[in-house]
């Protein structure tokens, strides 16, 4: 049974293509970088020596969509969306932004 009092938001399995290129874009640039797809999780994972390393996510909230950004050591971003676009393009441009610092400062 359905809560009534809860928007119906879109399944992100829905635009899985979406997610798929943004992993395979950041795979043109780096290697070993993880994707983790269900209905209400979209987690990209930059695979590293660090215990906590830099993430990517977007999550299926019950009114919202929220995109986060952890860079593996003291910045944390996240945005929240009514739309899954906006929310995908966030999160395209977490990953490019990602890219970009691992080229200037390495990974660890």
């Amino acid at each position: 049974m359905e809560d009534t009092d809860v928007t119906a938001k879109e399944s992100l399995l829905a635009r899985e293509d979406s997610f798929i290129e943004i992993h395979q874009n950041i795979l043109l640039s780096l290697e070993n970088v993880g994707l983790v797809l269900t209905d209400h999780l979209v987690q990209i994972t930059f695979n590293s020596k660090n215990p906590d390393p830099i993430e990517l996510m977007l999550e299926k909230k019950a009114e919202i969509y929220r995109v986060s950004y952890w860079d593996g050591y003291a910045v944390n971003e996240y945005y929240d969306y009514a739309s899954i676009s906006k929310a995908i393009k966030k999160l395209n441009k977490f990953s490019i932004k990602a890219v970009e610092n691992i080229s200037k400062f390495g990974i660890k």
